[in-house]
């Protein structure tokens, strides 16, 4: 526990985490103030002109069993930050060289390894629920001022509040995923090239020569877990559950192959 702890305050301490986490809470602010003017003097009809969703109206904030709503905004750019601060945290200890520092104070990699994973994976949730609030928040003033709060009950606030663990939780996943990639190339570069070449170039690739593997995809999954529900014109089903178990499957292989890697290489050079 108290190498979690120490994992945590060091990883907090990252300037680029700091970095980030100010840049979303501007995005937030800025978000905010653009709901308000562009909701200035509407009526109900005009905000959702041809369906559309508009932060000020507080029912358009999620649309259950879908990716619409608002909030599917904050959760792409949370994801994109897990992954970059989870692979930064990482890959920043081989830059500054004090991997052998570190070792020294405790030198059982597999478990100074499988803590600062876990440290991120735990950031990385609670970072990602606040930012989801203050977001939401943000927007609170355009919905009571210019907006509307009709057909909010109890079942759309539980859905809501689904949707942002959901987003917590593949946020952490993400910051996983980036701390064992950057691990593996031991360095932050790597870490970001790996993963969108494989998102962009490859699982495109994949999705136009073999659509039937699509259902295997990083892409598929995230976009069946965010709304948890079947992905709508796939061609293919795949459960909530599966899409979940089946990143959770991939990313557990990337940590074992990180923490194996850890394990074994030398790393005198570094220091």
């Amino acid at each position: 526990m108290n190498l979690l702890l120490v994992e945590m305050q060091r990883a907090l301490q990252r300037r680029v985490v700091r970095v980030l986490i100010l840049l979303a809470l501007i995005g937030c602010a800025v978000i905010g103030v653009i709901a308000f003017t562009s909701s200035v003097g509407k009526t109900l009809a005009q905000l959702q002109l041809n369906e559309q969703h508009h932060p000020a109206v507080m029912r358009d904030w999620w649309v259950a069993g879908t990716a619409d709503g608002v909030l599917s905004i904050a959760s792409f750019f949370l994801l994109l930050g897990g992954f970059f601060g989870g692979s930064s945290v990482a890959g920043a200890e081989w830059r500054a060289g004090t991997v052998t520092t570190v070792l020294t104070w405790e030198p059982r990699r597999v478990r100074l390894q499988l803590t600062r994973t876990a440290a991120c994976a735990i950031l990385a949730a609670g970072i990602a629920f606040a930012l989801q609030v203050v977001f939401l928040a943000s927007l609170l003033p355009a919905t009571l001022a210019n907006g509307s709060t009709a057909n909010v009950d109890g079942a759309w606030w539980f859905s809501l509040f689904g949707a942002m663990a959901r987003t917590s939780m593949l946020t952490s996943i993400a910051a996983v995923l980036g701390v064992a990639l950057a691990t593996l190339g031991r360095n932050t570069a790597f870490a970001l090239v790996a993963v969108f070449t494989w998102l962009i170039a490859v699982e495109g690739v994949i999705r136009g020569l073999k659509p039937a593997f699509a259902r295997f995809l990083w892409g598929e999954n995230l976009g069946t877990i965010l709304p948890w529900a079947q992905l709508g014109d796939s061609g293919f089903r795949r459960s909530p559950a599966l899409a979940l178990m089946s990143v959770l499957a991939y990313t557990a292989v990337f940590v074992v192959a990180a923490t194996l890697t850890f394990q074994r290489r030398d790393v005198a050079s570094t220091s």
